[in-house]
């Protein structure tokens, strides 16, 4: 009796796309008045594997890589509180003690113990702009410290995402592998049991003996590297235990993506909110600010300035008279000529802008295109997962059948178990293309900058 087989779906692999800093943004068609997609009709890997939604909670709090970010912030807030220092005025206090002595000639001499004391305070007046520059430059660094974290933590948790849907698939692969050895140690026993008697060669008896020690070393390699995996995500996320790893990914529903994405527009600004545009804008800003407090440093500054100080000082008719000064008004600084620096610093800074502006509009475009390539690729790719998962059902209907049909006895072992073997090869398969579309529609909602994975980091702050 020839048993039926369950015939091998190609498996089927699409480009990834990687963040450069987590933080990008995708294009749509420009239509006003159409509506933007249903982003939660867009499911990520943690809204449809709840185990791995608390250990991204987690990573927001305890990701060893966002410990370093953090303290890049707490040096932007530093910066600005420098920057802020110019609008209050400065005060302070000086003195001397000690001998003085006064060797006038053809008089008498003068020698005694002196000292003087002085309070002074002052503030710029008018700087041509300059000291608001450095504050509001000093702002807009703290803002780009605050899109560097959430476009770091972004990048972690993709990683994450990928490392536990990879762990899932390992252990289902070590599933597979397994059986494929039990099966192999079961070939090997008729083997030996028929070269024994004679009736096979020594190279076939050698040749099953070979397969099952390769499948040994494919299990030894897959444990190895499910470990590995293992290790890095415990290391990333922050977790000190073993997470619990489910036995498979669910099935997405398709229909609700595919409306979503063929319905919906991104609308005609959502570039302006990627991570990667807002912070070379703020960047642009800053240059801008620079350009203002490079101009002032060749015209002359207006500073108010008070002092008081007590000191003694000889008179006309008696010598060491404790004295007090006081004095408020306005100083003035103009540096004149600086060997041209402050012209070459100008040009710098506007070639600087003129560069960043460039590139802002090549990068604008580079994330139109990917946006709308992202896009048509998922969509693609639910038309080959929902033959997919058709295709699995029939399988399942096959496999089911031949289980049946072992259990009363109508097929022989050795049948079942090389039909549960491709079944299984099928089901390991029909996993992987989900996790692929998970990771494809979470790197979709990255370059559009509606990650909802975000929150997390917030939560945690």
């Amino acid at each position: 009796m020839q048993r039926p087989r369950i015939s091998r779906f190609p498996s089927f692999t699409f480009p990834r796309w990687f963040l450069a800093g987590l933080a990008l943004a995708t294009v749509g068609v420009d239509l006003k008045g159409q509506e933007s997609p249903d982003w939660q009709a867009l499911p990520v890997p943690e809204e449809v594997l709840p185990s791995l939604e608390s250990i991204l909670a987690t990573a927001g709090e305890r990701a060893p890589e966002l410990v370093q970010i953090g303290l890049d912030r707490q040096i932007a807030n530093e910066e600005l509180t420098i920057a802020r220092s110019r609008l209050y005025p400065s005060v302070g206090v000086g003195g001397n003690l000690g001998y003085r002595y006064v060797d006038r000639q053809g008089q008498d001499n003068d020698s005694n113990a002196s000292g003087s004391v002085s309070i002074g305070a002052s503030r710029p007046l008018y700087h041509w702009g300059a000291v608001n520059a450095r504050v509001r430059r000093g702002e807009i660094g703290v803002n780009n410290s605050l899109l560097s974290t959430r476009r770091s933590f972004q990048a972690t948790i993709q990683l994450l995402r990928a490392e536990y849907l990879s762990l899932i698939l390992d252990q289902m692969k070590l599933r597979n592998l397994r059986l494929e050895r039990s099966n192999l140690e079961r070939e090997l026993e008729t083997a030996q049991s028929r070269f024994d008697a004679g009736e096979i060669s020594e190279e076939a008896f050698l040749s099953a003996q070979i397969g099952l020690d390769r499948s040994m070393i494919a299990i030894e390699e897959t444990v190895d590297l499910r470990e590995e995996t293992l290790r890095e995500f415990m290391r990333v996320s922050g977790l000190e235990e073993r997470p619990e790893i489910p036995v498979s990914v669910p099935q997405l529903d398709l229909n609700q993506i595919e409306r979503a994405l063929r319905e919906g527009t991104v609308g005609p600004t959502w570039v302006d909110r990627t991570f990667a545009i807002q912070t070379n804008r703020n960047r642009l800003d800053q240059l801008e600010e620079t350009e203002t407090i490079i101009r002032s440093q060749q015209r002359p500054k207006v500073n108010f300035s008070a002092s008081i100080s007590q000191a003694p000082v000889n008179t006309a008719t008696k010598n060491n008279v404790d004295t007090i000064n006081y004095f408020a008004g306005l100083s003035v600084n103009w540096n004149v000529f600086d060997g041209f620096s402050t012209r070459a610093n100008r040009r710098i800074n506007l070639l600087e802008q003129r560069k960043l502006e460039n590139g802002l509009l090549s990068r604008e475009q580079e994330l139109r295109e990917e946006e709308q390539a992202l896009r048509e690729n998922l969509l693609i790719r639910l038309r080959k997962q929902r033959l997919a998962e058709r295709k699995f059902q029939l399988d399942q209907r096959i496999y089911q059948r031949i289980k049946d049909e072992y259990g009363q006895g109508t097929i022989a072992e050795n049948d079942f178990r090389v039909t549960q073997e491709d079944f299984y090869e099928e089901e390991y398969n029909l996993n992987v293309a989900r996790a692929r579309l998970l990771e494809s529609i979470s790197e979709y909602l990255v370059v559009v900058n509606r990650d909802r994975a975000v929150r997390f980091l917030e939560d945690a702050r």
